[in-house]
């Protein structure tokens, strides 16, 4: 099958029970065989002056996604500003402010993602169902999803897809049904503009098209415990976490959409690597499950690490998988809102724009 990759949506993965347990089971590290196929089938807390909910930025991001030269390591400056209207030396060097937007169990309560449909809503699952509300919390839709959920994320036509690991399946929420069955373990979700679905399923890296059709992306043991996923069209690249011993990798997109060489981006001993993002300046952003700790990792313009990981975010107040970019009036587009298992929400500002990714 021929694809033309376009941009890439926003997503950071998930899949874990709140509690530092991985649900996608053991991992194996970076052992074993690995196969990019081709074949279809800190110090920061709590601020409490600012603790009011999300805040509209005067900044607005930028639909550009070029890579900046990210060559200053963890200091938090870079030494070239992108052309297009992204100044990545706003970028915030770390330790970062945390401000508490919901508490945890008031708004949400049992939701491992967010998912912002760029109209000024966010959504994410309360028991039972998954809600859609709001910047101040007011519930503007809801809809039944029992059983545990981990990926949660609109696409550009409009259906809410949550990564049921329990049944293996892909599910559309807001209209009960099934977008992919047998999907597997599947846990991290990142639908692009093309309607395509990349996904983990804890064993695999796979891509469901827009024709119904599903290629293995990366399949053994650099796919063993994958987790996070994150779609870098600019650079051509799929970045993914590898849950249990705290890898991050990158395998090469080819222009037909085939996969090509994995490479490991970084290693992060003792860290439970979850969820994972991008910024418009071409650098990851990854949610340390376990701990609680956010980390950026700087790349350059071939997707290769530029110095250690900087800890953003020592630990958040209650336990968090994953961080999305705020979308839609009310949410800061200059800022990440991580959330987790017990509900709580939480914004971080970083300075710049998120990749960009589908909203309906």
């Amino acid at each position: 099958m021929t694809m033309i990759l376009a941009c890439a949506v926003l997503g950071a993965a998930c899949g874990d029970d709140g509690a530092g347990g991985e649900g996608t089971g053991s991992s194996s590290g970076s052992g074993g065989s690995s196969t990019a196929a081709g074949s279809s089938t800190t110090a920061s807390t709590l601020d409490p002056s600012t603790s009011s909910g999300p805040l509209t930025s005067s900044s607005s991001g930028s639909s550009d996604t070029s890579v900046a030269d990210s060559t200053s390591g963890s200091t938090g400056a870079e030494t070239e500003t992108d052309t297009a209207g992204i100044d990545c030396d706003a970028i915030a060097p770390g330790p970062l402010a945390v401000e508490e937007v919901f508490e945890a169990g008031t708004i949400f309560n049992g939701t491992e993602d967010i998912a912002f449909d760029g109209q000024g809503n966010v959504a994410g699952k309360n028991g039972t169902e998954v809600r859609l509300v709001d910047p101040a919390g007011s519930i503007v839709d809801s809809w039944a999803d029992g059983g545990p959920g981990y990926g949660l994320r609109f696409r550009g036509n409009g259906e809410l897809l949550a990564a049921k690991f329990s049944l293996g399946q892909i599910r559309v929420v807001n209209d009960a049904s099934t977008l992919l069955a047998n999907a597997g373990g599947v846990n991290g979700l990142w639908p692009d503009f093309d309607d395509n679905v990349w996904f983990t399923n804890g064993s695999a890296v796979r891509r469901f098209n827009a024709d119904g059709s599903v290629d293995d992306i990366v399949t053994g043991g650099s796919a063993s415990s994958s987790n996070g996923i994150v779609l870098d069209t600019e650079r051509g690249m799929l970045f993914f976490t590898n849950y249990g011993p705290g890898l991050i990798r990158s395998v090469v997109i080819n222009p037909d959409g085939t996969p090509g060489a994995i490479a490991m981006v970084a290693s992060i001993p003792g860290a439970a690597l979850d969820g994972l993002n991008l910024d418009a300046c071409g650098n990851l952003y990854s949610m340390d499950q376990g701990s609680a700790r956010l980390r950026r990792i700087y790349l350059d313009e071939a997707g290769v690490a530029i110095g250690d990981p900087e800890v953003l975010v020592q630990q958040f107040p209650t336990n968090v998988a994953n961080v999305v970019w705020g979308s839609g009036p009310g949410w800061d587009p200059l800022s990440l809102y991580a959330a987790g298992f017990p509900g709580g929400i939480y914004r971080v500002e970083i300075g710049v724009p998120g990749t960009p990714y589908p909203t309906p």
